[in-house]
């Protein structure tokens, strides 16, 4: 019988658990006063009675409450229940995850038995797929939905991409900030298919081609659902399908009386994890300590530590900015400057004395307890507000919204950040019981506006140089225009306007009275996106302490505007058939044809000889100074594509089905001979659980295989007009007497011959759902296989023009998906516990010429048998210890026979004797690998993938009495990392601040076991110990602590008064906690580049939901 072995097993232990956990809690009277089936005397206005299953089991534990109150109990192992304090005329909400919640109305009655359905709300779920919706259970396909409220409910985070970090298998997010408008995010589904391009999927929203542009400017409490089509059912989009399809499905009315909503929070921006940073003492004990040991090397006569001691003092005065001092001014007996009366500039700044000199015509000022980060960076607030009505009659259906947000970043002495207004209105009008019209308008805007120059500059100063100077002006720090004060508060801002208008509209008409089943729809849709930017660079001006000019940059300034527009327009017809015979055989079937224009122009002009007004804010190009290096420019383009295509699946009792589509595109990009292509997806499933043999499996509510195989394609790399060779004009010197000459010649050549990257995909996958569908969850296997990437061709020189590329490539992807959830409910408390595990990995297989040489660092230059971001690097073998281990090394590796210069392409810096740019004892030692005698490029390896590999993601919710929490953890399992900048490395760059991990690990002769090389400030020298060696680089293992959120719903019985339906206040936090391999401090998904300063940010927000 179904679900007989968990109903009298599995559900008596837990109950039986839950029972002796209350037990132990508190007393046996009152948790029996619940349960206790024998109370033999009935009270006025007590119900008892037994809920049972459809095969008249009972169900224990189920939620037995009255409608509207906290009053409630749970039934017992027999299904029974007793409740007291029931209304005469009262409703009794009988609920148990698994099965439909059912109403009971009482009307005087004091015993009732329950019969309660399964919930097959799961599998009866609509996914929208390609060009229409399937239900959930009838996929055949590899096709993930999240709901919009689960994605972007209550997250603080306003760009929509990254909201959706972790929450769908196989769809790999990454970001390189947390900056509102400049987050850098990337999205990725399944991985990457081609060395061209980001491999980004395609976006539609609403029917309508889009972008992730458009996208984060959505107000994100208007998206239905989203749909992500993740293997070859994406080929119905033919050639944008190659990297898969994101469809987006925004809200519309639903049926019932109008509604009003709003929801509004207030966000607070606060620094997440920052490297670690030397503090003024560690900073100037690495500095002294570098200098140290490079003047040692450089004065290899001083033979005594005093001596070295001397010359390092003399040179840090100096170079301190220090004025110009001979010998007479310097005490003999401790190599200080005299003017400090024998205490050395180095020590008084490590004593922490604020110092003033006068330095020429400058007066300088050295403030050791300067720490700029806490000048710039502190916390910041943000807001978002949302407002919708809706409702739906028999006959018209609405949904109108507006949204604004203000968003802005923890930058404190600047602008920075975006703000976004959104409009929308969907509306839904049935003519007749066989015609109905759709449609739909949007409007959004997204302003992000960020200063011009030095944001993230933090790091470029050491601790000790002041800020401002004494009349509040940017001081001019040691060797000019570093102080990113300065640039942050008058270098200007850049503004870019982000603006999208879409209307569409649909006409179906059902053909039903003549043909059962058949329906006909024709709609269009327009899109205008146009991007407005004005970006203002003004004269930076720098004072000494007492507030005479020194240094400027970016004098005298600019102004540059640009405008970019694209219009689109996409018209559509098609027919739909949907029937079921004699119950068991369903058909569906859909023709189509869609056309597709987009144009797209672009103006510019740039003004650089300053403003007319200086001062005066004004940001017009006439106002700007009309002078003999101005620039305009400009360019427009279009493409087209026309497409055919269709669906036809059939399913056979529930148990069996077929689905085969079909695309065929004709593109304006490519040449007339290879215009069209065809693209297609064939895939079916096999559902087990409905065969005979497998039906009264108690504990089986779903058990479905799957497999779809299909070709997708891809015109990324190809441009508009590649097609038509252009000509281009310049001077040539030639003939007897050398002359100038106009010469036409051609840019490149082009080829006929060039056509689609085809995708070649295959999907093995498993759906499944045990007891009562509280556990579901899935599993794929992929495998993708560009058959014809766009690749260079190698050509003799004697060509004379750059050749076309062609499809002679082969790139593979590989990976797999698991999803898994549960759902239940123990008393009153329902909870739900999810995650998702997913891996992806990429192998170049064909190239042009075989070509497979490696470059130093991440080698998207393609290299056969490997990922597309492979990262190759030196394999290092320790560190010299003494001078006669780098005089063998140099013998051994460097010098040819006869000692008459370096081996053929050596790498090793070569040997002197006075330098600090050579190698020494510290260095590191790299490794030959392949044995040639050599140190040559010859012999970097493979060191891992720098894709994100191993994403997940998961999920915990509770709900009890009003009371909401869930919490979600998203992370990377495998990656590697290698960081370059100012922290990656020592002094990589002169006085900038230093990182922490390295202060008091660096070789000497007294630290000989050292985890870092020698001290230096010669930046040669340390890119060979760090630069792409494997020492640098780093695994990037993280888990984070995406969104956690606490949620209170007041009780119906006190906000009905108020004319309110529901009432929600929440606290949530985004980006609060992470845990990560990553040795260097910074957040893990920071990127490459560790010169930005701008740290990561955590976000607390307090925010309402309000229905009338």
């Amino acid at each position: 019988m179904k679900n007989e072995f968990f109903k009298f097993s599995s559900r008596r232990i837990l109950f039986s658990t839950v029972m002796a956990s209350a037990l132990l809690a508190g007393s046996p009277q009152t948790v029996f006063a619940e349960v206790n089936e024998l109370q033999s005397v009935m009270q006025a206005g007590t119900v008892k009675g037994q809920v049972v299953d459809a095969a008249g089991e009972p169900v224990i534990g189920a939620t037995v409450q009255v409608k509207g109150t906290t009053n409630g109990t749970i039934t017992d192992f027999d299904g029974n229940f007793i409740l007291n304090n029931v209304p005469e005329k009262g409703i009794l909400v009988i609920s148990y995850i698994g099965y439909k919640a059912q109403e009971v109305n009482i009307s005087g009655k004091t015993s009732i038995k329950v019969v309660v359905k399964e919930d097959t709300e799961v599998l009866d779920e609509v996914v929208v797929v390609g060009y229409g919706a399937q239900k959930k259970a009838s996929l055949t396909s590899s096709i993930s939905q999240i709901k919009g409220d689960e994605a972007f409910k209550n997250k603080g985070i306003a760009n929509a991409t990254v909201a959706l970090q972790g929450e769908v298998p196989g769809l790999t997010i990454t970001r390189t900030s947390t900056r509102p408008g400049s987050e850098g995010a990337e999205m990725k589904i399944r991985g990457d298919i081609s060395v061209n391009g980001k491999s980004s999927p395609l976006v539609i929203i609403d029917g309508i081609t889009g972008s992730l542009d458009e996208l984060n400017a959505m107000d994100a409490s208007d998206i239905e659902n989203i749909s992500v089509l993740k293997d070859a059912s994406a080929a119905i989009y033919g050639a944008r399908s190659a990297s898969g399809v994101v469809l987006v499905t925004t809200k519309r009315g639903k049926k019932g009386k109008a509604q009003i909503s709003y929801s509004g929070s207030v966000s607070r921006t606060i620094n997440g994890i920052q490297p670690p940073i030397t503090n003024n003492q560690e900073w100037l004990d690495m500095f002294y300590e570098a200098q140290y040991n490079d003047a040692a090397a450089l004065n290899p006569n001083l033979t005594t530590a005093d001596e070295i001691h001397k010359a390092v003092n003399w040179w840090i005065f100096n170079s301190f900015g220090g004025p110009t001092l001979d010998q007479s001014d310097i005490d003999p007996a401790t190599g200080a400057p005299t003017v400090y009366k024998g205490e050395t500039l180095f020590n008084a700044l490590r004593a922490g004395k604020v110092l003033t000199l006068q330095n020429g015509d400058k007066v300088e000022r050295w403030d050791p307890n300067v720490y700029m980060m806490d000048y710039l960076y502190g916390q910041a607030t943000s807001q978002k507000h949302s407002i919708s009505i809706s409702g739906a009659d028999e006959k018209f259906s609405y949904r109108a919204s507006l949204g604004y947000a203000d968003n802005n970043s923890q930058l404190k002495v600047a602008n920075d950040g975006e703000k976004k207004y959104s409009g929308r209105l969907n509306a839904d009008y049935q003519a007749t019981d066989a015609l109905k019209f759709e449609t739909s308008m949007s409007y959004d805007k997204r302003d992000i506006i960020t200063p011009t120059t030095d944001v993230g500059a933090g790091y470029f100063d050491p601790w000790f140089w002041t800020v401002y100077n004494q009349n509040g002006q940017a001081y001019d720090t040691f060797s000019g225009n570093r102080n990113p004060i300065g640039g942050l508060t008058q270098g200007g801002e850049k503004k870019n306007s982000l603006t999208t208008f879409r209307g569409s509209a649909k006409a179906t008409y059902d053909f039903s009275k003549w043909v059962k089943g058949l329906s006909i729809s024709a709609s269009g849709a327009y899109k205008t996106v146009q991007r407005n930017m004005q970006e203002v660079k003004n004269k930076v001006q720098y004072y000494d302490w007492v507030g005479t000019q020194t240094g400027n940059k970016q004098g005298p300034g600019q102004l540059k505007e640009e405008i970019e527009k694209w219009e689109n327009i996409t018209l559509g017809a098609f027919a739909n058939y949907n029937r079921t015979f004699a119950d068991v055989h369903s058909v569906s079937a859909m023709l189509g044809m869609t056309a597709e224009q987009e144009t797209y122009k672009k103006v510019g002009a740039v003004r650089k000889s300053g403003a007319v007004y200086p001062g005066s804010g004004l940001t017009d190009l006439d106002v700007w100074v009309n002078g003999n290096n101005n620039e305009a420019y400009g360019g427009q383009n279009s493409w087209g594509l026309v497409s055919y295509l269709g669906r036809l699946n059939y399913t056979y009792a529930d148990k069996y089905s077929i689905e085969i589509l079909g695309r065929r595109d004709g593109s304006s990009k490519l040449a007339k001979e290879q215009r069209w292509k065809n693209f297609y997806s064939i895939s079916g499933f096999w559902r087990l659980s409905n065969e005979n043999f497998l039906k009264d499996v108690s504990w089986l509510s779903d058990l479905k295989l799957r497999y779809n195989y299909g070709r997708t394609g891809s015109v990324e790399g190809i441009d508009n007009y590649e097609r038509f060779a252009t000509i281009k004009t310049g001077t040539t010197i030639f003939g007897i007497n050398s002359g100038t000459h106009t010469s036409l010649w051609v840019d490149g050549m082009r080829s006929a011959d060039r056509t689609w990257e085809t995708i070649d995909s295959h999907d093995v996958g498993v759906d499944f759902a045990f007891l009562s569908n509280r556990l579901r969850g899935s599993f794929d296997y992929f495998i993708k296989t560009n058959n014809g990437m766009f690749i260079d061709v190698q050509y003799p020189s004697i060509l004379g023009a750059a050749a076309p590329k062609s499809n002679n490539g082969k790139f593979r992807a590989r990976g797999w998906e698991l999803a898994l959830n549960w759902d239940d409910q123990i008393g009153q408390v329902k909870y739900s516990i999810g995650g998702s595990l997913s891996d992806a990995w990429s192998k170049v297989l064909e190239l042009a010429n075989n070509e497979n040489v490696p470059n130093e660092g991440k080698n998207e230059n393609r290299l056969i048998g490997m990922p597309r971001q492979a990262l190759y690097v030196y394999q290092t073998d320790g560190i010299f210890q003494n001078a006669d281990e780098v005089a063998a090394y140099y013998e051994k590796y460097y010098w040819n026979a006869d000692h008459s210069g370096p081996k053929a392409n050596n790498i090793l810096p070569a040997p002197q004797e006075a330098a600090t740019n050579t190698l020494r004892p510290g260095a590191r030692k790299v490794v030959d690998l392949n044995g040639d005698g050599a140190i040559t490029k010859d012999d970097l390896y493979y060191a891992g993938d720098m894709a994100p590999r191993l994403t997940f993601g998961f999920k915990l919710g509770l709900e009890w009495k009003g009371i909401d929490f869930s919490a979600f953890l998203q992370g990377v399992g495998k990656q590697v990392l290698l960081r370059n900048g100012y922290l990656a490395a020592p002094w990589t760059t002169n006085y900038v601040l230093q990182n922490k991990n390295f202060a008091g690990k660096m070789w000497s002769e007294n630290n000989r076991d050292a985890e870092y090389t020698i001290a230096s400030r010669d930046q040669d020298f340390n890119k060979w110990n760090y630069n792409n060696k494997d020492v640098s680089v780093q695994n990037n293992r993280y888990v984070r602590l995406k969104s956690l959120v606490v949620g209170y719903s007041l009780p119906q019985k006190w906000i009905s008064k108020a004319g309110l339906s529901k009432l929600r206040v929440y606290f949530s936090g985004d980006d609060l906690w992470e845990w990560t391999k990553v040795k260097d401090g910074y957040d893990p998904e920071y990127g490459e580049n560790s010169n930005n300063t701008f740290p990561f940010s955590r976000l607390l927000t307090f925010g309402v939901d309000v229905t009338f």
